[in-house]
């Protein structure tokens, strides 16, 4: 298995994280997010680039409550082909100073069958 990425590290304000390019079309996004500090609303957005400049929204994750009360939660969004990825924190409000951490795997069609599972 792959090495983790990690593409947001203990962020503390809204904004882009680290893109993670690939070296072909990757369809199948899994994150893992980890919160501290009790936010109260935190919302990240999964963006997907096949030029690694122009980044469009590719998923929406608002944390539900018990999401926060947990602090994390996984998310998955499939059938959304790109060649980078990025992750943009656009909601992270109160809380005593609040991070987010997400770690991130991606997998293409088919890697599940062949016993590839991460795509670097």
């Amino acid at each position: 298995m792959a090495a983790e990425t990690v593409l947001l590290a203990a962020a503390t304000a809204t904004g882009v994280g680290i893109a993670k390019a690939f070296n072909r079309l990757v369809d199948k996004h899994v994150f893992q997010v980890v919160t501290t500090g009790d936010p109260t609303a935190v919302t990240i957005l999964l963006e997907g680039s096949l030029d690694g400049t122009n980044f469009d929204i590719i998923g929406t994750h608002a944390f539900t409550a018990a999401d926060i009360v947990n602090d994390g939660a996984i998310f998955f969004d499939v059938d959304s082909p790109c060649l980078h990825v990025r992750l943009n924190l656009t909601v992270l409000t109160a809380g005593t100073s609040p991070t987010i951490t997400a770690i991130y795997e991606g997998m293409q069609t088919g890697d599940h069958q062949s016993g590839l599972h991460g795509v670097t």
